[in-house]
């Protein structure tokens, strides 16, 4: 394997599917700090996501295709070294501008992605343990570490922000409306490997009822969470940018439900990038909303 196959396999452009749960935190901040933000958006979706990609990736040995890949390339020794150095880096520079304690955190975010791809835990084995890990970690955890750790604020007054606790939950409610719909066309695959996934328990109708009653709960949480602060324009704001992602998921849905087979690679990729980019812009939106009367125009 050469060096560009093994930077395939770090699948930086796949962190996008990520950045929704960082943009949420981002736009309820009360002070964003631009370099603290800059900092933990960098180590986060270049450096940590994409480690995390190689290491599984050195795990699995994938034959088949794999979130942001169709065709992935078999992994060799030089994407486990990448996967180390990535996550070293990302860990350097949170230590340097943010400080022990946001290391330490981030720390903990690796080792637990370590052990849910390490063959000799491999947490990906359990269903219900790796769900609720993924849903802990890229949700509420790194909403945490955004919200307390970018912003001008100290992390004790950023804690004690009445806005904090409830859209953390959130985050992880929306991660366990998504991350069983990318496990549903890899069913085989996992079964081979002997991982047992929550989309595989549930089946692929059972998934998608699932993932669609997971969403409905976030957007009813962020609807409650909205309208306790008197803002419930921004929960309609949050309907209206929805609709894409709504109308499509329903549309696969019904087309799955004639033929099994629709729950496949192309479908699943499609889906994650309609929802990545309107919530990524929804939570845009509303941090500019918030923060007009700050503008100089």
């Amino acid at each position: 394997m050469n060096l560009a196959q093994a930077l395939i396999l770090l699948r930086i452009p796949f962190s996008f599917y990520l950045t929704p749960v960082f943009f949420f935190a981002f736009a309820l901040c009360e002070t964003p700090d631009p370099i603290k933000m800059a900092v933990l958006f960098v180590a986060l979706h270049l450096f940590i996501y994409p480690a995390s990609n190689a290491y599984n990736s050195y795990m699995d040995q994938d034959e088949g295709s794999i979130g942001g890949l169709k065709n992935p390339p078999k992994a060799g020794k030089l994407v486990l070294w990448l996967s180390f150095i990535f996550n070293l880096i990302g860990l350097s520079l949170v230590y340097f501008f943010l400080g022990k304690l946001a290391v330490f955190l981030l720390f903990i975010y690796v080792l637990a992605s370590t052990l849910y791809s390490w063959k000799v835990v491999r947490l990906k084995r359990y269903a219900l343990i790796s769900f609720l890990t993924v849903m802990f970690f890229q949700g509420a955890f790194v909403y945490s570490l955004v919200f307390l750790f970018g912003q001008i604020s100290s992390f004790d007054n950023a804690l004690l922000q009445a806005n904090y606790l409830l859209p953390a939950i959130i985050s992880s409610v929306l991660i366990a409306g998504v991350y069983p719909m990318t496990q549903i066309y890899q069913h085989k695959a996992d079964k081979k490997n002997g991982d047992h996934t929550l989309s595989m328990l549930l089946g692929i109708r059972g998934t998608f009822e699932f993932c669609g009653l997971a969403f409905g709960l976030a957007g009813g949480l962020l609807g409650y969470h909205y309208f306790s602060l008197q803002q419930s324009h921004l929960f309609y704001l949050f309907l209206l940018f929805n609709f894409p992602i709504v109308s499509f998921f329903t549309w696969w849905a019904f087309k799955v439900w004639d033929d099994p087979s629709q729950a496949n690679f192309r479908y699943t990729m499609m889906l994650n990038k309609t929802s990545s980019i309107v919530m990524v812009l929804y939570f845009l939106s509303v941090y500019f909303i918030k923060h007009t009367h700050e503008l100089p125009f």
